[in-house]
């Protein structure tokens, strides 16, 4: 049985893939990331990963094959140069015992920055749609890069005003003060509880007018044509994360599983938080507002398991919130789970 496969990039064109398996696995370069795309085959093996050089395309997808299974795999994190949080959904288990398919749903931080080369990948995804989470005021101040193959924008605006402040401070002595000044009116306590982000995640859940976001999301979802389609807000985090959540969360995906993908952002985005906060920290010496500061940038487990705790405290179940508050029918998930599911079995 072939499980736990990942592929790392280790240069531009040299791939490693590695699985646990108890077989001879065949690895297969597929054309695109359904599993009729085959291209050539690459190797059989008793061994558990191998090296692989692949010069056509810029994203590769694989087929891992044994006598039982067939498994598509790709690299989790899609390296861009312009983007540091930009990621396929694709690969995660479902409760019942299926995966959710590669190159169909994406998250992933603006895309104001993307570079000729990223502007490659991206036609090579073929990805048609995209769920900018952004603010009108956001979204015309670092307009998205567009590409070949994009056929859609939608501008879905959730109500997330301490998100966007997450989002939008920057290192300048006024910003950061501007950002506290709007806290101290709400008497706001200045620790690392994270309780700022925490209602936040909850504002996702309980407001009206985010409910109708949402359900604007799903149904853009549940339009084949759309396809592929990726996610995202300013940084990826919160408005992104929350919306990649219930989408997973109805394909059957366990929590555990949800919370692994949302906390991933938390590694993508280490290297340019401690930048930021270094930057803060020129300008303030206070550590318990250099704490706050800290909290609204970091991703914690706790900011989205807050959002469906407070489903719970809604509709009594996680389930009953989807069917009563974003009116989610049996028939869209099945819909859902056809688009964006399958098996690894071999057929």
């Amino acid at each position: 049985m072939i499980s736990n496969v990942k592929v790392q990039k280790k240069s531009d064109d040299k791939y490693f893939i590695f699985w646990l398996g108890t077989e001879k696995t065949t690895v297969y370069l597929l054309s695109g990331p359904n599993k009729k795309n085959i291209e050539r085959k690459i190797v059989t093996t008793s061994h558990s990963g191998v090296e692989v050089t692949v010069d056509n395309y810029l994203r590769p997808y694989f087929l891992l094959e044994d006598t039982a299974q067939q498994v598509v795999t790709s690299t989790r994190v899609v390296p861009l140069e312009g983007a540091n949080n930009f990621r396929d959904l694709g690969g995660y288990p479902t409760k019942d015992g299926k995966v959710t398919k590669w190159g169909k749903l994406f998250r992933s931080d603006h895309l104001h920055r993307l570079t000729n080369d990223d502007l490659k990948v991206l036609e090579e995804i073929g990805i048609r749609t995209i769920i900018d989470y952004r603010r009108e005021d956001e979204y015309k101040n670092q307009p998205n890069k567009t590409w070949s193959s994009l056929n859609n924008t939608f501008h879905v605006d959730p109500a997330a005003e301490r998100a966007v402040l997450a989002a939008k401070a920057s290192s300048t002595k006024e910003k950061v003060q501007h950002l506290v000044d709007r806290e101290v009116d709400r008497d706001v306590s200045f620790d690392d509880s994270g309780k700022t982000m925490i209602e936040q995640a909850k504002d996702f859940v309980r407001l009206e007018d985010n409910k109708r976001a949402y359900r604007q999301v799903l149904d853009i979802a549940l339009n084949e044509k759309d396809i592929p389609i990726d996610q995202h807000c300013r940084g990826g985090k919160d408005r992104t994360g929350y919306g990649v959540a219930i989408i997973l969360y109805l394909l059957g995906v366990d929590l555990s599983y949800i919370t692994q993908d949302f906390m991933l952002t938390k590694k993508l985005r280490e290297n340019r938080n401690n930048r930021r906060m270094n930057q803060y920290e020129n300008e303030t010496d206070d550590p318990n507002i250099l704490s706050y500061l800290y909290s609204m940038l970091d991703t914690r487990p706790e900011y989205l398991s807050s959002s469906f705790e407070e489903m719970i405290e809604i509709s009594g179940s996680i389930d009953e919130y989807f069917k009563n508050e974003l009116s989610v029918t049996q028939e869209e998930i099945q819909k859902l789970r056809k688009l964006y599911v399958e098996t690894n079995n071999k057929i």
